[in-house]
Protein backbone atom coordinates (compact mmCIF):
# COMPACT_ATOMS: atom_id res chain seq x y z
CA UNK A 1 0.00 0.00 0.00
CA UNK A 2 1.75 3.11 -0.91
CA UNK A 3 1.32 6.30 1.41
CA UNK A 4 1.88 8.66 -1.49
CA UNK A 5 0.19 8.87 -5.48
CA UNK A 6 4.02 7.68 -6.31
CA UNK A 7 6.43 4.83 -5.59
CA UNK A 8 9.37 6.91 -5.72
CA UNK A 9 8.80 9.02 -2.44
CA UNK A 10 7.30 6.18 -0.60
CA UNK A 11 10.87 4.12 -1.35
CA UNK A 12 12.61 7.34 -0.19
CA UNK A 13 10.76 7.69 2.87
CA UNK A 14 11.37 3.64 3.59
CA UNK A 15 15.22 4.00 2.79
CA UNK A 16 14.99 7.21 5.40
CA UNK A 17 13.23 5.44 8.22
CA UNK A 18 15.78 2.75 7.75
CA UNK A 19 18.62 4.76 8.05
CA UNK A 20 17.06 6.56 10.85
CA UNK A 21 16.46 3.47 13.13
CA UNK A 22 19.96 1.87 12.10
CA UNK A 23 22.20 4.96 13.00
CA UNK A 24 19.82 5.29 16.45
CA UNK A 25 20.42 1.67 17.35
CA UNK A 26 24.12 2.05 16.36
CA UNK A 27 24.69 5.06 18.33
CA UNK A 28 22.45 3.94 21.48
CA UNK A 29 25.33 3.16 23.75
CA UNK A 30 27.81 6.01 22.91
CA UNK A 31 26.94 8.35 25.68
CA UNK A 32 27.77 5.24 27.78
CA UNK A 33 31.31 6.38 28.84
CA UNK A 34 30.27 10.42 29.37
CA UNK A 35 27.31 9.46 31.90
CA UNK A 36 30.26 8.04 33.64
CA UNK A 37 32.00 10.73 33.58
CA UNK A 38 35.74 8.85 32.01
CA UNK A 39 37.75 10.54 28.92
CA UNK A 40 36.42 8.41 26.06
CA UNK A 41 37.19 9.44 21.82
CA UNK A 42 35.09 10.32 20.00
CA UNK A 43 32.93 7.72 18.34
CA UNK A 44 31.55 7.51 14.89
CA UNK A 45 28.26 5.59 13.75
CA UNK A 46 28.66 2.23 12.64
CA UNK A 47 32.53 1.90 13.10
CA UNK A 48 32.70 3.08 16.90
CA UNK A 49 36.68 3.60 17.09
CA UNK A 50 37.35 0.69 15.03
CA UNK A 51 37.66 1.82 11.60
CA UNK A 52 40.84 2.19 10.85
CA UNK A 53 40.91 -1.86 12.07
CA UNK A 54 37.92 -3.08 10.91
CA UNK A 55 39.20 -1.69 7.54
CA UNK A 56 42.19 -3.34 7.89
CA UNK A 57 44.36 -0.17 7.54
CA UNK A 58 45.70 -0.19 10.69
CA UNK A 59 47.10 -2.90 13.09
CA UNK A 60 45.33 -3.72 16.00
CA UNK A 61 48.30 -2.61 18.43
CA UNK A 62 49.38 0.25 16.82
CA UNK A 63 45.63 1.72 17.06
CA UNK A 64 45.61 0.97 20.36
CA UNK A 65 49.29 2.81 20.99
CA UNK A 66 48.21 5.91 19.20
CA UNK A 67 45.04 5.73 21.61
CA UNK A 68 47.54 5.32 24.85
CA UNK A 69 49.33 7.95 23.86
CA UNK A 70 46.38 10.20 22.78
CA UNK A 71 44.95 10.39 26.13
CA UNK A 72 47.29 11.64 28.31
CA UNK A 73 47.44 11.86 31.73
CA UNK A 74 44.65 9.79 32.79
CA UNK A 75 44.21 6.39 34.72
CA UNK A 76 42.32 4.77 31.61
CA UNK A 77 39.94 5.73 29.41
CA UNK A 78 37.02 4.46 27.25
CA UNK A 79 36.63 3.53 23.28
CA UNK A 80 34.13 1.81 21.50
CA UNK A 81 34.72 -1.20 19.26
CA UNK A 82 31.45 -1.03 16.96
CA UNK A 83 28.71 0.08 19.47
CA UNK A 84 30.06 -1.81 22.47
CA UNK A 85 32.23 0.22 25.12
CA UNK A 86 35.42 -0.73 26.10
CA UNK A 87 37.72 0.30 28.88
CA UNK A 88 41.52 0.88 27.83
CA UNK A 89 43.82 0.45 31.23
CA UNK A 90 46.72 3.01 31.28
CA UNK A 91 47.63 2.56 34.72
CA UNK A 92 50.19 0.27 35.84
CA UNK A 93 48.65 -0.31 39.23
CA UNK A 94 45.00 -1.06 37.89
CA UNK A 95 46.46 -3.27 35.37
CA UNK A 96 47.85 -5.48 38.38
CA UNK A 97 44.83 -4.94 40.04
CA UNK A 98 42.98 -6.45 36.95
CA UNK A 99 45.57 -9.36 35.87
CA UNK A 100 46.21 -10.69 39.80
CA UNK A 101 44.84 -8.88 42.43
CA UNK A 102 41.14 -8.90 41.31
CA UNK A 103 41.70 -11.78 38.77
CA UNK A 104 38.66 -13.27 40.38
CA UNK A 105 36.52 -10.77 38.64
CA UNK A 106 38.44 -10.62 35.73
CA UNK A 107 39.26 -14.33 34.90
CA UNK A 108 37.35 -14.28 31.40
CA UNK A 109 39.13 -13.17 28.22
CA UNK A 110 36.64 -10.57 25.55
CA UNK A 111 37.57 -13.07 22.77
CA UNK A 112 34.91 -15.47 21.28
CA UNK A 113 34.93 -19.13 22.38
CA UNK A 114 34.25 -21.57 19.49
CA UNK A 115 31.48 -23.49 20.94
CA UNK A 116 30.46 -25.18 18.21
CA UNK A 117 33.98 -26.74 17.55
CA UNK A 118 34.61 -29.38 19.91
CA UNK A 119 38.47 -28.95 19.09
CA UNK A 120 39.01 -25.27 19.74
CA UNK A 121 36.63 -24.97 21.98
CA UNK A 122 39.34 -26.78 24.03
CA UNK A 123 42.11 -24.12 23.26
CA UNK A 124 43.04 -22.18 26.99
CA UNK A 125 43.04 -19.06 25.33
CA UNK A 126 39.12 -19.18 24.67
CA UNK A 127 37.67 -21.32 27.68
CA UNK A 128 36.08 -19.51 29.83
CA UNK A 129 36.35 -20.08 33.90
CA UNK A 130 35.43 -22.26 35.81
CA UNK A 131 36.30 -24.55 33.17
CA UNK A 132 39.28 -22.85 32.26
CA UNK A 133 40.86 -23.43 35.72
CA UNK A 134 40.21 -26.88 35.60
CA UNK A 135 41.76 -27.23 32.25
CA UNK A 136 45.08 -25.23 33.48
CA UNK A 137 45.75 -26.97 36.34
CA UNK A 138 45.60 -30.40 34.25
CA UNK A 139 47.58 -28.97 32.03
CA UNK A 140 50.26 -26.95 34.57
CA UNK A 141 53.14 -30.25 34.78
CA UNK A 142 53.36 -30.79 30.98
CA UNK A 143 55.32 -27.59 31.61
CA UNK A 144 57.43 -28.12 34.41
CA UNK A 145 60.92 -27.67 34.88
CA UNK A 146 61.32 -31.75 34.85
CA UNK A 147 59.43 -32.12 31.50
CA UNK A 148 61.65 -29.13 29.67
CA UNK A 149 64.69 -31.16 30.44
CA UNK A 150 63.61 -34.39 28.84
CA UNK A 151 62.26 -32.63 25.98
CA UNK A 152 65.71 -30.01 25.56
CA UNK A 153 67.25 -33.29 23.51
CA UNK A 154 64.43 -32.36 21.33
CA UNK A 155 64.99 -28.73 21.07
CA UNK A 156 68.89 -29.18 20.68
CA UNK A 157 68.64 -31.20 17.78
CA UNK A 158 66.18 -29.75 15.78
CA UNK A 159 68.58 -26.37 16.37
CA UNK A 160 71.48 -28.29 15.25
CA UNK A 161 69.23 -28.57 12.00
CA UNK A 162 68.84 -25.25 11.56
CA UNK A 163 73.07 -24.97 11.79
CA UNK A 164 73.53 -27.26 9.06
CA UNK A 165 70.53 -25.49 6.94
CA UNK A 166 72.47 -22.14 7.26
CA UNK A 167 75.76 -23.67 6.30
CA UNK A 168 74.21 -24.35 3.39
CA UNK A 169 72.46 -21.41 2.11
CA UNK A 170 74.43 -18.87 3.38
CA UNK A 171 73.71 -15.34 1.74
CA UNK A 172 70.96 -12.66 2.09
CA UNK A 173 67.78 -14.36 3.52
CA UNK A 174 64.46 -14.39 5.17
CA UNK A 175 64.82 -14.47 9.02
CA UNK A 176 61.23 -14.64 10.02
CA UNK A 177 60.97 -17.56 7.36
CA UNK A 178 64.34 -18.96 8.55
CA UNK A 179 63.07 -18.99 12.25
CA UNK A 180 59.71 -20.09 10.93
CA UNK A 181 60.84 -23.27 9.94
CA UNK A 182 62.85 -23.91 13.15
CA UNK A 183 60.04 -23.19 15.18
CA UNK A 184 57.60 -25.36 12.80
CA UNK A 185 60.25 -28.17 13.40
CA UNK A 186 61.02 -27.99 17.44
CA UNK A 187 56.50 -27.53 18.21
CA UNK A 188 55.97 -30.46 15.79
CA UNK A 189 58.47 -32.87 17.21
CA UNK A 190 57.82 -31.25 20.40
CA UNK A 191 53.62 -31.88 20.70
CA UNK A 192 52.80 -34.08 17.67
CA UNK A 193 56.43 -36.12 17.74
CA UNK A 194 56.42 -35.71 14.20
CA UNK A 195 59.44 -34.80 11.77
CA UNK A 196 57.78 -31.97 10.11
CA UNK A 197 60.62 -31.78 7.18
CA UNK A 198 60.82 -27.88 7.72
CA UNK A 199 64.45 -28.05 6.59
CA UNK A 200 64.33 -30.49 3.93
CA UNK A 201 61.28 -29.18 1.69
CA UNK A 202 60.69 -25.61 1.51
CA UNK A 203 57.00 -26.73 1.18
CA UNK A 204 56.92 -29.58 3.77
CA UNK A 205 53.04 -29.31 4.73
CA UNK A 206 53.63 -28.31 8.43
CA UNK A 207 55.31 -24.97 7.02
CA UNK A 208 52.84 -24.68 4.46
CA UNK A 209 50.02 -24.76 7.37
CA UNK A 210 51.74 -22.44 9.20
CA UNK A 211 52.23 -19.64 6.71
CA UNK A 212 48.56 -20.49 5.86
CA UNK A 213 47.15 -20.14 9.04
CA UNK A 214 49.55 -15.98 9.55
CA UNK A 215 49.16 -15.56 5.91
CA UNK A 216 48.44 -11.68 5.27
CA UNK A 217 44.93 -12.79 3.75
CA UNK A 218 41.60 -10.40 3.74
CA UNK A 219 40.02 -13.72 5.67
CA UNK A 220 42.55 -14.10 8.36
CA UNK A 221 42.56 -10.42 9.11
CA UNK A 222 38.25 -10.33 9.19
CA UNK A 223 38.13 -13.68 11.18
CA UNK A 224 40.78 -12.95 13.90
CA UNK A 225 38.82 -9.33 14.34
CA UNK A 226 35.67 -10.97 14.60
CA UNK A 227 36.54 -12.46 17.34
CA UNK A 228 37.94 -10.38 19.35
CA UNK A 229 35.21 -7.94 18.36
CA UNK A 230 32.34 -9.12 16.89
CA UNK A 231 31.64 -12.20 19.26
CA UNK A 232 28.00 -12.82 18.60
CA UNK A 233 28.63 -13.37 14.85
CA UNK A 234 31.09 -15.86 15.55
CA UNK A 235 28.62 -17.63 17.21
CA UNK A 236 25.66 -17.08 14.82
CA UNK A 237 27.36 -17.82 11.53
CA UNK A 238 29.59 -20.86 13.69
CA UNK A 239 32.93 -19.09 12.27
CA UNK A 240 36.34 -21.02 12.45
CA UNK A 241 39.40 -19.23 13.48
CA UNK A 242 41.29 -21.99 10.76
CA UNK A 243 39.99 -22.72 7.31
CA UNK A 244 38.80 -25.89 7.26
CA UNK A 245 41.38 -27.99 5.32
CA UNK A 246 44.25 -26.26 7.88
CA UNK A 247 42.40 -27.59 10.70
CA UNK A 248 41.41 -31.23 9.54
CA UNK A 249 45.40 -32.16 8.74
CA UNK A 250 46.37 -30.85 11.69
CA UNK A 251 43.87 -32.97 13.50
CA UNK A 252 44.55 -35.98 11.49
CA UNK A 253 48.22 -36.18 12.05
CA UNK A 254 47.96 -35.40 15.98
CA UNK A 255 45.51 -37.53 16.49
CA UNK A 256 47.45 -40.72 14.70
CA UNK A 257 50.56 -39.66 16.53
CA UNK A 258 48.79 -40.24 19.81
CA UNK A 259 47.08 -43.46 18.57
CA UNK A 260 50.44 -44.60 17.76
CA UNK A 261 52.26 -43.99 20.46
CA UNK A 262 49.67 -45.20 22.73
CA UNK A 263 50.26 -48.93 21.06
CA UNK A 264 54.08 -48.34 21.24
CA UNK A 265 56.33 -48.65 23.72
CA UNK A 266 58.77 -46.08 22.06
CA UNK A 267 59.38 -42.77 24.29
CA UNK A 268 60.04 -39.54 22.97
CA UNK A 269 59.98 -37.77 26.29
CA UNK A 270 57.19 -35.06 24.07
CA UNK A 271 54.12 -33.52 24.92
CA UNK A 272 52.43 -36.69 23.66
CA UNK A 273 54.41 -39.22 26.40
CA UNK A 274 53.51 -36.23 28.91
CA UNK A 275 49.66 -36.73 28.25
CA UNK A 276 49.38 -40.36 27.94
CA UNK A 277 51.21 -40.58 31.30
CA UNK A 278 49.06 -38.27 32.90
CA UNK A 279 46.26 -40.33 32.12
CA UNK A 280 47.68 -43.39 33.35
CA UNK A 281 48.45 -41.27 36.86
CA UNK A 282 44.50 -40.64 36.78
CA UNK A 283 43.96 -44.16 36.89
CA UNK A 284 42.53 -44.39 32.79
CA UNK A 285 39.50 -42.25 34.20
CA UNK A 286 40.20 -39.93 30.64
CA UNK A 287 41.55 -37.38 32.28
CA UNK A 288 41.86 -35.72 28.20
CA UNK A 289 39.59 -36.94 25.58
CA UNK A 290 40.59 -36.88 22.26
CA UNK A 291 38.98 -33.71 21.51
CA UNK A 292 40.82 -31.81 24.46
CA UNK A 293 44.28 -33.42 23.55
CA UNK A 294 43.75 -32.55 19.96
CA UNK A 295 42.32 -28.73 20.87
CA UNK A 296 45.44 -28.59 23.75
CA UNK A 297 48.28 -29.98 21.29
CA UNK A 298 46.76 -27.72 18.04
CA UNK A 299 47.25 -24.74 20.44
CA UNK A 300 50.64 -24.90 21.86
CA UNK A 301 51.32 -25.82 18.06
CA UNK A 302 50.28 -22.77 16.67
CA UNK A 303 51.16 -20.33 19.46
CA UNK A 304 54.29 -22.32 20.05
CA UNK A 305 55.51 -21.87 16.67
CA UNK A 306 54.72 -18.17 15.76
CA UNK A 307 55.59 -16.74 19.17
CA UNK A 308 58.90 -18.46 19.12
CA UNK A 309 59.53 -17.65 15.03
CA UNK A 310 58.70 -14.37 15.68
CA UNK A 311 60.64 -13.80 18.66
CA UNK A 312 64.07 -15.20 16.91
CA UNK A 313 63.74 -13.44 13.94
CA UNK A 314 62.82 -9.48 15.50
CA UNK A 315 66.08 -10.40 17.72
CA UNK A 316 68.45 -11.63 14.76
CA UNK A 317 66.68 -8.56 12.85
CA UNK A 318 67.78 -6.20 16.26
CA UNK A 319 71.37 -7.79 16.26
CA UNK A 320 72.11 -7.13 12.82
CA UNK A 321 70.99 -3.54 13.11
CA UNK A 322 73.53 -3.54 16.36
CA UNK A 323 76.79 -5.35 16.39
CA UNK A 324 77.96 -4.65 19.31
CA UNK A 325 75.18 -5.61 21.20
CA UNK A 326 75.59 -9.01 18.65
CA UNK A 327 79.33 -9.58 19.25
CA UNK A 328 78.34 -9.33 22.97
CA UNK A 329 75.89 -11.64 23.51
CA UNK A 330 78.26 -14.34 20.95
CA UNK A 331 81.38 -14.07 23.64
CA UNK A 332 78.40 -14.77 26.41
CA UNK A 333 77.23 -18.23 24.28
CA UNK A 334 80.61 -19.26 23.18
CA UNK A 335 82.05 -18.54 26.91
CA UNK A 336 79.18 -21.19 28.29
CA UNK A 337 79.12 -23.42 25.96
CA UNK A 338 83.27 -23.98 26.68
CA UNK A 339 82.75 -24.19 30.52
CA UNK A 340 79.73 -27.04 30.17
CA UNK A 341 81.81 -28.67 27.58
CA UNK A 342 78.88 -28.05 25.07
CA UNK A 343 74.82 -27.26 25.29
CA UNK A 344 72.95 -27.97 28.93
CA UNK A 345 69.65 -26.96 30.27
CA UNK A 346 71.59 -25.21 32.84
CA UNK A 347 73.51 -23.70 31.14
CA UNK A 348 71.33 -21.87 28.86
CA UNK A 349 68.97 -21.03 31.37
CA UNK A 350 72.02 -19.45 33.04
CA UNK A 351 73.33 -17.20 29.78
CA UNK A 352 71.96 -13.76 31.20
CA UNK A 353 72.57 -11.43 28.17
CA UNK A 354 70.99 -13.46 26.16
CA UNK A 355 67.72 -13.42 28.03
CA UNK A 356 68.13 -9.75 28.52
CA UNK A 357 68.41 -9.46 24.71
CA UNK A 358 65.40 -12.07 24.38
CA UNK A 359 63.09 -9.78 27.14
CA UNK A 360 64.50 -6.23 25.37
CA UNK A 361 62.85 -8.12 22.00
CA UNK A 362 59.76 -8.92 23.35
CA UNK A 363 59.40 -5.05 24.58
CA UNK A 364 59.66 -3.69 21.36
CA UNK A 365 57.43 -7.07 19.56
CA UNK A 366 55.40 -8.29 22.37
CA UNK A 367 54.00 -11.43 21.03
CA UNK A 368 50.34 -10.84 21.54
CA UNK A 369 50.35 -6.59 20.86
CA UNK A 370 47.44 -6.39 23.58
CA UNK A 371 45.38 -8.26 26.73
CA UNK A 372 41.91 -8.46 27.07
CA UNK A 373 39.72 -9.13 29.75
CA UNK A 374 35.87 -9.57 30.44
CA UNK A 375 34.41 -8.28 33.81
CA UNK A 376 32.51 -10.99 35.17
CA UNK A 377 31.30 -9.29 37.83
CA UNK A 378 30.07 -6.02 38.82
CA UNK A 379 33.38 -4.14 40.49
CA UNK A 380 34.54 -1.04 41.74
CA UNK A 381 37.62 0.02 40.09
CA UNK A 382 40.39 0.69 43.50
CA UNK A 383 41.21 4.80 44.10
CA UNK A 384 38.18 5.49 41.36
CA UNK A 385 34.82 6.42 41.64
CA UNK A 386 34.08 3.92 38.36
CA UNK A 387 31.96 0.77 38.51
CA UNK A 388 32.14 -1.40 35.78
CA UNK A 389 29.11 -3.69 35.20
CA UNK A 390 29.06 -7.35 34.84
CA UNK A 391 30.22 -8.19 30.85
CA UNK A 392 32.37 -5.25 30.61
CA UNK A 393 35.03 -5.25 28.17
CA UNK A 394 38.92 -4.25 29.28
CA UNK A 395 41.90 -3.74 26.77
CA UNK A 396 45.77 -3.52 27.98
CA UNK A 397 47.68 -1.84 25.43
CA UNK A 398 51.23 -3.66 25.46
CA UNK A 399 52.67 -1.92 23.04
CA UNK A 400 51.74 1.69 24.23
CA UNK A 401 52.97 0.74 27.48
CA UNK A 402 56.51 -1.22 26.45
CA UNK A 403 56.97 2.67 24.47
CA UNK A 404 56.00 4.75 27.03
CA UNK A 405 59.45 6.82 27.86
CA UNK A 406 58.45 6.84 31.24
CA UNK A 407 59.25 3.13 31.72
CA UNK A 408 61.56 2.87 29.20
CA UNK A 409 63.41 5.56 28.02
CA UNK A 410 64.22 5.73 24.66
CA UNK A 411 61.92 3.36 23.55
CA UNK A 412 62.72 3.04 19.93
CA UNK A 413 66.09 2.02 21.18
CA UNK A 414 67.49 -1.82 21.20
CA UNK A 415 68.62 -1.84 24.97
CA UNK A 416 68.95 -5.37 26.56
CA UNK A 417 70.48 -3.24 29.41
CA UNK A 418 67.44 -2.01 30.67
CA UNK A 419 66.56 -5.85 31.64
CA UNK A 420 69.85 -6.14 33.78
CA UNK A 421 67.96 -5.04 37.10
CA UNK A 422 64.44 -4.63 35.99
CA UNK A 423 62.72 -2.72 37.90
CA UNK A 424 59.42 -1.73 35.55
CA UNK A 425 57.16 -3.53 37.19
CA UNK A 426 57.83 -3.00 40.41
CA UNK A 427 55.09 -0.79 41.50
CA UNK A 428 52.79 -2.12 39.06
CA UNK A 429 52.60 -4.05 35.73
CA UNK A 430 53.91 -2.00 32.36
CA UNK A 431 55.86 -5.19 30.78
CA UNK A 432 53.73 -8.06 29.84
CA UNK A 433 55.07 -10.07 26.94
CA UNK A 434 53.57 -13.02 27.88
CA UNK A 435 50.45 -11.62 30.34
CA UNK A 436 50.48 -11.73 33.97
CA UNK A 437 48.78 -13.32 36.61
CA UNK A 438 47.16 -17.03 36.72
CA UNK A 439 46.24 -16.51 33.04
CA UNK A 440 49.61 -15.88 32.12
CA UNK A 441 50.80 -18.02 28.85
CA UNK A 442 50.95 -21.59 30.21
CA UNK A 443 54.25 -22.07 27.75
CA UNK A 444 56.66 -19.42 28.34
CA UNK A 445 59.45 -21.48 30.14
CA UNK A 446 59.35 -23.75 26.44
CA UNK A 447 58.90 -20.61 24.54
CA UNK A 448 61.92 -19.02 26.28
CA UNK A 449 63.63 -22.40 25.98
CA UNK A 450 63.43 -22.95 22.62
CA UNK A 451 63.73 -19.42 21.20
CA UNK A 452 66.98 -18.96 22.95
CA UNK A 453 68.39 -22.62 21.16
CA UNK A 454 67.32 -20.91 18.12
CA UNK A 455 69.52 -17.91 18.77
CA UNK A 456 72.14 -20.00 19.77
CA UNK A 457 72.26 -22.32 17.09
CA UNK A 458 72.63 -19.12 14.81
CA UNK A 459 75.35 -16.96 16.52
CA UNK A 460 77.61 -19.16 17.39
CA UNK A 461 78.76 -19.97 14.02
CA UNK A 462 77.01 -17.21 12.01
CA UNK A 463 76.79 -13.38 12.28
CA UNK A 464 73.94 -11.32 10.68
CA UNK A 465 74.19 -7.97 8.99
CA UNK A 466 72.26 -5.38 7.50
CA UNK A 467 71.43 -5.75 3.86
CA UNK A 468 69.37 -3.75 1.15
CA UNK A 469 66.34 -4.83 2.02
CA UNK A 470 66.53 -4.76 5.69
CA UNK A 471 63.51 -2.62 7.03
CA UNK A 472 64.08 -0.10 9.81
CA UNK A 473 61.97 0.90 11.35
CA UNK A 474 60.01 -2.19 10.65
CA UNK A 475 56.24 -1.61 9.52
CA UNK A 476 53.19 -3.47 10.45
CA UNK A 477 51.03 -5.36 8.66
CA UNK A 478 47.65 -4.21 9.39
CA UNK A 479 45.81 -7.55 8.26
CA UNK A 480 47.93 -9.60 10.87
CA UNK A 481 46.23 -9.86 14.20
CA UNK A 482 50.00 -10.10 15.65
CA UNK A 483 53.19 -7.68 15.08
CA UNK A 484 54.28 -8.85 11.31
CA UNK A 485 56.27 -7.01 8.68
CA UNK A 486 54.92 -5.83 5.67
CA UNK A 487 58.63 -6.75 3.97
CA UNK A 488 59.31 -9.78 6.17
CA UNK A 489 63.14 -9.37 8.32
CA UNK A 490 66.00 -10.06 4.99
CA UNK A 491 69.68 -9.97 5.79
CA UNK A 492 72.99 -11.38 5.79
CA UNK A 493 74.07 -14.28 7.01
CA UNK A 494 77.65 -15.09 6.66
CA UNK A 495 80.13 -17.01 8.78
CA UNK A 496 81.51 -15.16 11.65
CA UNK A 497 85.17 -13.76 11.02
CA UNK A 498 87.41 -14.98 12.38
CA UNK A 499 85.80 -18.49 12.99
CA UNK A 500 85.44 -19.34 16.65
CA UNK A 501 87.98 -21.02 18.14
Amino acid sequence: MLLTSSWIPDLVLFLATISLVSYLYATRKFDYWKKRNVLYQKPVPFFGNFKEVITLKKQIGIWLREAYNAAKDTPYFGMFVFDEPYLVLKSPQLIKHVMIKDFNNFSDRTVACPDHNNVTKNFLFFMRNPEWKTNRVQLTPVFTSGKLKYMFPTAVLVSDRLQKYLANNLGVLEAKEIAAKYSTEAMARSFFGINAHCFDDENAMFRVLGRKIFDFSVRNGLVNTAYFSMQKLVRLFRINIFEKWVFEYFIDSFTKAFEARENSTTRKNDFIDILIELNKKDGGNGLFDMDKINGTGLQFFVAGFETTSSTISYTLHELCLNKTVQNKVRQEILANMKENDGLTYEGVMGMKYLDMCVKETLRKYPAVPFLDRKCVNECKLPGTDLILEKGASVYIPLVGLHYDEKYFPEPDKYDPERFANPKCNSEGLVYLPFGEGPRMCIGERLGMLTTKLGIISVLTKFEVERCAQTPDPVIFEAKSLVLQSTVGLPMTFKYITPPPA
